[in-house]
C-alpha cells in the first residue's frame, strides 16, 4: 500500500461527502493543484473546485436551501461539472439532493410527478435537456408544487465531442431563457450571492445525502435509492484496499459515461475517483454521444468504468480509423455479464487501436450498495465477476434446502445476498423501498442473481434466480404461467422463459426459449400459432405477458432434475436463432404474431448502450404514440409532436395575459413579461428596474404606442417572438433528433414493415376469398 492510499484510508467516513473529498485532496499544495474536472474546454483544479462548491453553497444559503430549512432539492441535469458543483454545494449546507434521470426532461408530466412523489422543496434544472415548455410548466405550477426556489443552470456545450452548430444553438436558447428568467439563472445568482456566508451544516453523516434512481419502474423515473454520506464514503474507501489492482495513481484520469442519477455514474465514476485524487472528464450526453471516443485521446483517459455495449458499438462503427486508445491502461466492464470470449475480443480491438498492456476487468454492483460490489483481478481471463470488494459480505441461499449456506461450504451455488457498509438507507419518507434479510444480525439485500462460488472464493454470475420478474414495462411477468400455456400448444416439445437482464438499466426482457417436435417443418409458424392461441384466441394470459423475444433451439438443455436448465441458457450455452416478437394488426385489431430475426444493428446509441431500456422511456420519445394504421413518416413527422406539446403560441399568449405590473417609478412604466412570484430579496431595485425598462422599451412599445398602432402591431410582435422561440425550440429538437436518428430509422423500418404486412394480409384474405368464390362457382356448375 502506498503512503498516499494509507493516509487517505485514515479519513473519517462518517462525515459529509464534500468534507471527505476535501480532506482526501488537501493534504498538500500539490493535491490542491491537481486537475479535478475537465469539462469540455474548462479545467478545474481541486482547489478551484472546492472554491466553486463554496460559491454554490453561498447561493443555496442565501436562498435558504439548507438542511436547517429541511430542504430536499431535485436536480434534473446532465453529465456536467455544474451538476457536480450543485450536489457538493448542497451537501455543504446539509440539503438532501435527488438526482432525477435526465431523460425525464422529455416528458414534463414525469418531472412534475417526481417533484410530487419525492416531496421536493426546491428544484434545479439544466438548460441542455430541458425544453422551454418544461421550464415554463415549472414556473407556472411552482406554487401548487410547493417549490420555494427554481434555479436554471446553464450547461455550455463545448469540447472535442461537441457539435459546434448545436453549441451555438444552445447559447441562443440560453439567451432567451436568461432574458425571461434571468433572476433565477445560476450565473446571475452566483454574481449576487456567490460571496455571501455559507450556512455550513454539521459535518457528520446524514441518512439521506443523495437519492439516486434505478430504471424500469412504472414511475418512469426509476425506484429511488437513498444513500447516506457514510455509505458513499464507505464505497469510495473500499478502493483504497484493492491491493490486487495496480491503479495508475500518477495518471488517474477517468470519465463519467452515463447519467449522474445512476449509482454507476455518481459513485463509481465520480465520487470514487475524487476520493482517489483522479481527474474526472465530463462530456455532453456521456457515452450516448457518438463522439465520446474522441474524449479518450483528448483528455488522455487512463482508467474507465465502462459497459460492454459501448465497446460493442465501437467495433461496429465505420470510422474506426479515428480511434486512439493509447492512453487507456485499465477498463472495468460493468452493467452486464461479460464472457471471456468478449473480453478477449475487446482487448484485441483496443490494442489494434493503440492500447498497450491494457487490463480489462469484469465488475458487478447494485445501486442499493452504492455501486461496485465485486471486481475481477488481472490474472482472471474467464467470465467470472471476481471477488467481493473489501467490506462486501456475500451469502448464498440454497433454494432446494431453503437455507443460507455457510461461507466455508465451498464450492456452492445459490441466490446471492449482499451486505456492505455502503448499504442504502432502507426507508424514504416512511416508505420502505429496500427489503433486507437479517443474517447474523446484519441486513442483507437479495440480488435475485444466481452465482457460483469456487473453492478459492471466486464468484461467477449464472443468471437470474427469480421465476417472477418485472418486465420492461415495470409490470409483473408471469414466466411460469407463460411456460405452462405455451407448452400445451400443438407442436411444442418443451419451452421456458429466460429473463434477459441488463443491470445497467435494471430491466428484464422476457425471452421464450422453444424446442418444437421433430416432425414440425415450420418452427416459426408453430410458435406464432402458439402465441396466437394463448394471447388472442383463448386470452389465457394478459397481453403484457407476451415475450419480447423468442429463442428457437434444436434442443434445450436439461439439468439433473430433468428440467430445462435456465442457467445454461442465461450463459449463452444454447445454440439457436433469436427472434423479436412483433404483433400483426389489421385496421387496429390484433390478429396474429410474427417472428423477425433479432439483430443488434451496427451502432445504435440507445439499443446497444442500454439494451432493454425501459418501455416507459421509449414511450416518452417523440413520435412513439402514433396511430397504428398510419405509416411512420420522415424525421420531421417524428418530432412534429414536440411542437404540438410545446404549443408555443398558446403559451406565449398565456404569458402575455398573466403580465404583472412592474414595481417601479416613472410615467412610462409598463407591464413586465410574466414572472412567477419571487422572494422580496430577489426583486430588482429601482435602478435595475429602470435599466430593465429601457431595455424592454426597445423590444416592446409603450402602452400609448400600443394604443396608437392598435392590436395588429402587438400581434405582429407576439408572432415574431413566437417565431424566435419556435426556431430555438426546433434547434434543440434537431439535436434530440440527431441523437436518436438511428432509433427512429428502426421505428420507421418496423412501421413500414408492419403496414406492408397488414396490407399483404388484407390482400391475401381478398385472394383467398376470390379463390373460394371461384371454387364455389365451379362446384355449383
Amino acid at each position: 500500500m502506498s503512503a498516499m492510499t494509507a493516509s487517505r484510508q485514515r479519513i473519517k467516513q462518517g462525515q459529509k461527502t464534500w468534507k471527505y473529498i476535501h480532506d482526501a485532496n488537501s493534504q498538500s499544495v500539490a493535491d490542491l493543484s491537481k486537475i479535478a474536472i475537465e469539462d469540455g474546454k474548462t479545467t478545474y483544479t481541486y482547489g478551484l473546485m472546492f472554491r466553486t462548491w463554496e460559491q454554490y453553497a453561498s447561493v443555496f444559503s442565501a436562498l435558504k436551501m439548507t438542511g436547517e430549512n429541511k430542504a430536499r432539492v431535485g436536480v434534473l441535469g446532465s453529465t456536467s461539472a455544474e451538476v457536480i458543483f450543485a450536489y457538493y454545494g448542497l451537501n455543504m449546507v446539509g440539503a438532501e439532493v435527488s438526482l432525477v434521470p435526465a431523460y425525464s426532461a422529455l416528458t414534463p408530466s414525469k418531472v412534475i410527478e417526481t417533484i410530487k412523489n419525492e416531496h421536493f422543496t426546491d428544484f434545479i434544472v439544466t438548460d441542455d435537456f430541458a425544453q422551454i415548455n418544461l421550464i415554463n410548466d415549472l414556473f407556472t405550477k411552482k406554487a401548487s408544487l410547493g417549490l420555494r426556489n427554481i434555479i436554471i443552470m446553464h450547461i455550455p456545450i463545448a469540447g472535442v465531442t461537441a457539435d459546434p452548430a448545436f453549441s451555438a444553438m444552445q447559447e441562443t436558447k440560453y439567451g432567451f431563457l436568461k432574458g425571461a428568467f434571468g433572476h433565477v439563472c445560476m450565473d446571475n445568482l452566483l454574481k449576487k450571492y456567490g460571496n455571501e456566508p455559507v450556512a455550513y451544516a454539521p459535518e457528520t453523516s446524514q441518512d439521506i445525502s443523495v437519492i439516486l434512481h434505478t430504471s424500469g419502474s412504472t414511475t418512469g423515473t426509476g425506484k429511488p435509492v437513498a444513500l447516506s454520506d457514510r455509505a458513499l464514503n464507505a464505497a469510495a474507501s473500499a478502493f483504497y484496499k484493492l491491493d490486487d489492482i495496480q491503479l495508475p495513481w500518477d495518471n488517474l484520469v477517468t470519465a463519467v459515461i452515463v447519467d449522474l442519477s445512476n449509482a454507476y455514474a455518481f459513485v463509481d465514476q465520480m465520487h470514487v475517483p475524487f476520493a482517489l485524487g483522479a481527474t474526472v472528464v465530463t462530456t455532453p450526453a456521456g457515452v450516448l454521444n457518438p463522439n465520446f471516443y474522441k474524449a479518450i485521446p483528448e483528455h488522455k483517459i487512463s482508467f474507465l468504468f465502462s459497459i460492454s455495449a459501448m465497446f460493442e458499438r465501437w467495433t461496429k462503427m465505420p470510422n474506426q480509423g479515428d480511434f486512439d486508445f493509447s492512453s487507456l491502461t485499465t477498463v472495468v466492464l460493468g452493467g452486464t455479464s461479460v464472457s471471456a470470449a468478449d473480453k478477449r475480443r475487446f482487448s484485441k480491438f483496443v490494442k489494434e487501436h493503440g492500447a498497450g498492456d491494457i487490463t480489462l476487468l469484469n465488475g458487478y454492483g447494485i445501486s442499493e450498495l452504492g455501486g461496485a460490489c465485486c471486481l475481477s483481478t488481472p490474472d482472471l481471463n474467464d467470465e467470472s465477476i471476481g471477488y467481493p470488494i473489501p467490506g462486501v459480505t456475500v451469502r448464498l441461499f440454497n433454494e432446494d434446502e431453503q437455507r443460507f449456506m455457510a461461507p466455508n461450504e465451498l464450492p456452492q451455488e445459490g441466490i446471492m445476498y449482499l451486505n456492505a457498509p455502503s448499504i442504502a438507507t432502507l426507508e424514504l419518507d416512511g416508505e420502505q423501498y429496500i427489503v433486507t434479510e437479517a443474517i447474523g444480525r446484519k441486513p442483507f439485500i437479495c440480488t435475485n442473481d444466481l452465482v457460483r462460488i469456487d473453492e478459492d472464493g471466486k464468484l461467477t454470475f449464472l443468471g437470474r434466480a427469480n421465476r417472477y420478474f418485472l418486465n420492461e414495462e415495470g409490470k409483473r411477468y408471469e414466466s411460469g404461467r407463460v411456460e405452462t400455456e405455451v407448452a400445451r400448444q400443438q407442436g411444442i416439445e418443451t419451452c421456458c422463459v429466460a429473463p434477459v437482464y441488463v443491470k445497467t438499466t435494471h430491466d428484464n426482457i422476457p425471452m421464450l426459449c422453444v424446442q418444437t417436435l421433430e416432425e414440425i417443418e415450420d418452427d416459426i409458424r408453430t410458435v406464432c400459432d402458439a402465441l396466437k392461441q394463448v394471447f388472442i384466441t383463448e386470452k389465457a394470459l394478459d397481453i403484457q405477458n407476451v415475450p419480447v423475444r423468442v429463442l428457437l433451439a434444436k434442443e434445450l438443455p436439461k439439468n439433473g432434475n430433468g428440467k430445462v436448465d435456465l442457467y445454461k441458457i442465461g450463459r449463452g450455452e444454447v445454440e439457436g436463432t433469436v427472434y423479436t416478437v412483433e404483433p400483426v394488426q389489421i385496421f387496429g385489431e390484433l390478429t396474429d404474431y410474427r417472428l423477425v430475426p433479432y439483430e443488434e444493428g451496427p451502432a445504435d446509441m440507445i439499443q446497444e448502450v442500454f439494451d432493454g431500456i425501459s418501455a416507459e422511456m421509449k414511450s416518452n420519445l417523440p413520435g412513439h404514440k402514433m396511430k397504428e394504421e398510419t405509416p411512420m413518416g420522415g424525421m420531421n413527422d417524428m418530432f412534429k409532436n414536440f411542437g404540438d406539446v410545446n404549443a408555443m403560441s398558446k403559451q406565449m399568449m398565456e404569458m402575455m395575459e398573466q403580465m404583472n405590473p412592474a414595481k417601479c417609478d416613472g410615467k412610462n412604466a409598463f407591464p413586465m413579461p410574466f414572472f412567477p412570484p419571487v422572494p422580496e430579496n430577489m426583486m430588482p431595485d429601482k435602478k435595475q428596474m429602470k435599466q430593465m425598462n429601457k431595455m424592454m422599451e426597445a423590444m416592446f412599445p409603450t402602452p400609448q404606442a400600443m394604443l396608437q398602432k392598435s392590436l395588429p402591431v402587438m400581434q405582429k410582435q407576439v408572432d415574431q417572438t413566437i417565431d424566435i422561440m419556435s426556431k430555438m425550440n426546433k434547434a434543440h429538437i434537431d439535436m434530440v433528433q440527431k441523437t436518436f436518428d438511428q432509433n427512429v430509422a428502426m421505428v420507421n423500418q418496423f412501421m413500414d414493415g408492419l403496414n406492408k404486412f397488414a396490407y399483404a394480409g388484407t390482400e391475401a384474405k381478398k385472394d383467398e376469398k376470390d379463390a373460394e368464390d371461384v371454387e364455389n362457382a365451379e362446384n355449383a356448375e
